[in-house]
Order: structure tokens, then sequence, then C-alpha cells
């Protein structure tokens, strides 16, 4: 029979085992986040005095769909926006801008990183803003301002929202629209609906056109 020396030993040896094996377990990651509100005003309706459907510039290209080939090797990581100028840049959910960074100097423009809240690890990356109205390390809320839309022309500026996931040769892009409301979803669909019927070239079925990107 054992004494209980030999028990205590046995016992606790079982239980470095369970918290050694424990620490070796894959982390899990959080809950997506949910996008409540819209990267730039895409409300509609089309207002023919300025060529606009909410802040959307409706001039060629007007919108670049996710995964959409920027050249033979590189599909976009982003769903890209056209806007008129001034068009305010918002947060999409909450989260904390982890990092801000300037673009070359061509492009004279921001890239804010956001990590979404609570405890995400999934990035946000708002492209191409100008204006800046944050700082880092502060927490933002779905629809607060980030600054306005970045450079593209006299007449029409842009600005990205782009979900990454991972880290290094990992880090893949995944489409906004899998994280976004009913509202976001059908905001969405209201614009390439009107893109589409005002004879724009390519035509989409949707503005997911893969599954993933690697940035």
């Amino acid at each position: 029979m054992l004494n209980k020396t030999c028990l205590f030993i046995i016992l606790s040896f079982g239980l470095l085992i369970n918290l050694s094996c424990d620490d070796e377990k894959d982390p899990v990651t959080a809950e997506p986040p949910v996008f409540s509100a819209t990267p730039v005003d895409i409300s509609g309706p089309y207002d023919s005095s300025d060529s606009t459907f909410g802040d959307i510039k409706m001039v060629e290209p007007v919108i670049v769909p996710f995964g959409a080939l920027l050249d033979l090797h590189r599909r976009s990581p982003a769903i890209e926006y056209y806007t008129r100028p001034g068009a305010a840049v918002l947060a999409v959910t909450k989260g904390v801008v982890e990092k801000i960074t300037e673009n070359p100097p061509e492009q004279g423009d921001y890239k804010i990183l956001v990590t979404a809240l609570p405890g995400s690890d999934y990035t946000i990356i708002y492209d191409h803003v100008l204006n800046l109205y944050v700082l880092e390390d502060i927490v933002v809320e779905p629809g607060d301002t980030l600054g306005e839309a970045g450079t593209w022309s006299e007449n029409m500026r842009r600005t990205e929202l782009q979900v990454n996931l991972g880290e290094g040769a990992n880090e893949r892009s995944y489409c906004p629209l899998n994280f976004g409301d009913s509202v976001f979803v059908e905001q969405h669909r209201l614009l390439l609906e009107e893109y589409n019927n005002r004879g724009f070239t390519p035509t989409y079925d949707t503005l997911c056109l893969v599954e993933t990107v690697q940035p």
C-alpha cells in the first residue's frame, strides 16, 4: 500500500503533466469581429448632380472587389472604394488603433491598422486615409471618423478596407463582407446593384471574388 509521501509525489507529477499538456495546446482565435458600419457612406440614392451614391463617386473605377486581379500575379486583399473629395473614412467595428504608417510619398496618405476588440486576432486595415482624426493606442467605435479618403485624382478619392488574420507566411486577407451584419451586407449589395445598372465594366455578381488572398 502506498504511503502518504509516495501518493503526494504521484499526484503532483500527474498535475505537472496536465499543466504541461495544457500549455502546449494551440491558442484559440477570438471570435471574429462584426462590422456594423460601412467604411464610407454607401447609403445612396444616386445623386445625378455630382454623380455620387452616398459618398461613392459613380465614375470608373467606382469600386474594386476583394480578390480582383490587380496584375498577372496579385489580387486585391481589400475592397477598394472611390469617393468624392472629403469623404469621411469610418471605423467599421470596435478596436484599438495599433499602428499608423505613412504610404509612399507619391501617394501622400496613410494606413491605419486597428486590432479588433475584445481580444481578437483580426487586424482591420484602413488604407489610403488623409487628414487623420485618430492617434495610435486609442479605442474607436463603429461609425467613428478615422480621417478622409486618400489621394487619387483632383475630383475623386479612394480608400480600402482589409481584414487580416495570421502572421508572416501564414497571414491571409479575408473578404470584409464575411464579417458584416445584415445592414452592412445589404448596403454593399445595393451599391453593387447600382454599379452594374449604370453599365460599368466589368460587371460583378459579388464583391467577394475569392475566399482568401495572401497580402
